[in-house]
C-alpha cells in the first residue's frame, strides 16, 4: 500500500505543473500554439484542485482481478502542499475489498514529508526526492510532441466546460512527470510491468482536454492498455487485460489558499524518527543557501546581451557544448542519451551537472536543414533555480550580476520596467522580451518570491 500511495502523491504534487495561462488573442488553436503556450506559462497558476483516476482490470480463464483508485486532490504551489482523499481498491475473483485513504505531502526542512491515513492511524514518511514532488518543468516535453497530437474538429465537454481536444500516441518518455514506471507498477502484482527501457520505445495513447475560455488543462487521459499487455505477454500468454488507465481531471484553479496538516495527524505522529532532534544538523545543512558568486568583468550588464556566467566561465547565448563543458557541466546521460536525434528547426530541454550533481536545464536547438544528435545542437537557453544552487557547487549570473537571491529592486534598476508582469501575493514573474517579434525565443524571465521579493528562478533564451 505505502509504494501505491507513494507513487500517488508524487501524481498529486505534480498536478500544479500543469496550469497555463491565455494563449493568445487571434492565434489558431493548432496543436502546436496550445501545447507550445501550456509550456511557455506553466507556472502562473498557485493552486488547483481535481481528481485523479487510475485503473486496472483484467483475466484469465482462472478467473480475473482487478484495482483502481480515485482520490480527489488540492495542491498549492507556494508552499508546496498536497492533500489527496479517496479509496482504493482490490477485486478479486468476486471478492471486493475497499479502503479509504487520506493523506497530506508539503515540504518541512527541505524533505517531502507525508502524512497518511489508513484504517484510521496515521502514519509519517519522509523522502530526500525534493525534486520529484516539485517537478516545474513536468509538462515541457510535451510541446516537443505536438506533431503526434491531432485536434478534433469539434469542441468536447469538461466540468460543463466547452474544452479542444488533443488525441495522439507519444513516447513514453515525453509522460516523464506526469506518469512513470513506478506509478504504473504500483498496480501491478510483480512490481516490474515497466522499466526505463520499455518507457523510452513505448507509443502510449493520450488524450488531453483544454478549457477553450482559459487555455487551462481540463483533463488528461492516458491510456496503457495494450503497453501491459504486451509487457506481460511472455509470462501469462492467456492473460487479457481489459482496461489500464491514468486519468487527471482538473477543476477549479487559484481557489485554494493554504492546506494545512490536520491536529489529529500532527500529534498521532509527534516522536516519529522525522521530528528527532539528532536530525537538525543534518536538516540545517540541507537548507543552507547558496552564497553570491564573483562576478566576471566579461559579463555584459544588458539583458538582451545573452551573456551568461556559469562558474567562472562566461557564455553568449546561443552557443556550443564545449562552452558548457568548459564550465565544468556534462550532459546527464541517465536524463537523455548522448545519441538522442533532434530533428530539424526543433528544440530539446536537457539537463547538465557538474561532478556534486547540481544541474541546470538547457535548451539544446537544431538549427540545421536535418535531424542531428543532441550533442550536435546549439545552446539556446539556461533555466536555474534556487534548488538547483543550494549545495553551493554550481554558481550562475546573469547580465548585471543578477543571480539566485537577489532583489527585484536590483533587477529592475538594471533591466528596467517589462509590461510583461505576472504577479499575486506569493509569486511575480517578470519577462523582459526582444523587440523583434520574429525572435519569439530570445527573452529573459526572472521569478521572484512575493513576500521577500527575491528571485527565486532565472531563465535565459537565445535560439538566434
Amino acid at each position: 500500500m505505502k509504494k501505491k500511495l507513494t507513487a500517488t502523491v508524487t501524481a498529486a504534487a505534480l498536478i500544479l505543473t500543469v496550469a497555463v495561462s491565455a494563449a493568445g488573442c487571434g492565434k489558431k488553436a493548432t496543436p502546436e500554439n496550445l501545447l507550445t503556450d501550456l509550456n511557455k506559462n506553466i507556472k502562473k497558476v498557485e493552486s488547483v484542485s481535481g481528481n485523479m483516476k487510475m485503473t486496472a482490470s483484467m483475466g484469465d480463464d482462472t478467473g480475473s482481478a482487478g484495482m483502481s483508485m480515485d482520490v480527489d486532490m488540492e495542491s498549492t504551489r507556494k508552499p508546496a502542499a498536497t492533500h489527496m482523499d479517496g479509496e482504493f481498491s482490490i477485486k478479486y475473483n468476486g471478492s471486493d475489498i475497499n479502503t479509504t485513504i487520506e493523506a497530506y505531502a508539503l515540504i518541512e526542512d527541505d524533505e517531502v514529508v507525508t502524512y497518511t491515513n489508513t484504517n484510521e492511524a496515521w502514519s509519517k514518511s519522509t523522502s530526500d526526492d525534493v525534486e520529484d514532488a516539485l517537478d516545474i518543468n513536468a509538462f515541457e516535453n510535451l510541446t516537443k510532441t505536438h506533431e503526434s497530437f491531432k485536434k478534433k474538429e469539434d469542441l468536447v465537454k469538461v466540468n460543463d466546460k466547452e474544452c479542444f481536444e488533443l488525441t495522439g500516441k507519444i513516447g513514453g518518455k515525453y509522460l516523464e512527470g506526469i506518469m512513470d514506471e513506478d506509478m504504473v507498477n504500483s498496480f501491478g502484482s510483480s512490481g516490474d510491468i515497466l522499466d526505463e527501457e520499455k518507457m523510452e520505445k513505448a507509443k502510449i495513447p493520450c488524450t488531453i482536454d483544454i478549457y477553450k475560455d482559459s487555455i487551462l488543462p481540463a483533463k488528461i487521459h492516458i491510456d496503457l492498455k495494450d503497453l501491459v499487455q504486451k509487457s506481460y505477454a511472455d509470462s501469462y500468454q492467456n492473460l487479457e487485460v481489459e482496461d489500464y488507465f491514468v486519468e487527471i481531471t482538473y477543476f477549479e484553479y487559484d481557489n485554494i489558499k493554504e492546506i494545512k496538516v490536520p491536529k489529529e495527524a500532527l500529534e498521532a505522529t509527534k516522536g516519529s524518527d522525522t521530528d528527532k532532534d539528532d536530525q537538525d544538523d543534518d536538516k540545517s545543512a540541507k537548507s543552507k543557501k547558496a552564497t553570491p558568486a564573483k562576478q566576471s568583468s566579461e559579463l555584459k550588464d544588458n539583458w538582451d546581451s545573452y551573456t551568461v556566467q556559469i562558474n567562472d566561465k562566461v557564455l553568449t547565448l546561443p552557443c556550443e557544448i564545449k562552452d558548457l563543458e568548459a564550465a565544468g557541466l556534462a550532459l546527464d546521460t541517465e536524463d537523455t542519451a548522448e545519441d538522442y536525434v533532434v530533428n530539424a528547426g526543433e528544440y530539446e530541454f536537457v539537463f547538465f551537472k557538474n561532478d556534486s550533481g547540481a544541474s541546470v536545464m538547457i535548451d539544446m536547438i537544431n538549427q540545421t536543414d536535418s535531424p542531428c544528435k543532441i550533442t550536435e545542437c546549439m545552446v539556446g537557453g539556461i533555466t536555474v533555480n534556487e534548488y538547483d544552487l543550494e549545495d553551493g557547487t554550481l554558481s550562475v549570473i546573469f547580465p548585471g550580476g543578477i543571480q539566485i537571491g537577489g532583489a527585484k529592486a536590483d533587477v529592475l534598476s538594471k533591466y528596467g520596467e517589462t509590461q510583461d508582469v505576472y504577479s499575486d501575493e506569493n509569486f511575480q514573474m517578470y519577462t523582459w522580451k526582444d523587440a523583434d517579434p520574429e525572435k519569439y525565443y530570445n527573452s529573459c524571465m526572472i521569478e521572484f518570491d512575493a513576500p521577500t521579493e527575491t528571485i527565486y528562478e532565472m531563465q535565459m533564451q537565445c535560439y538566434e
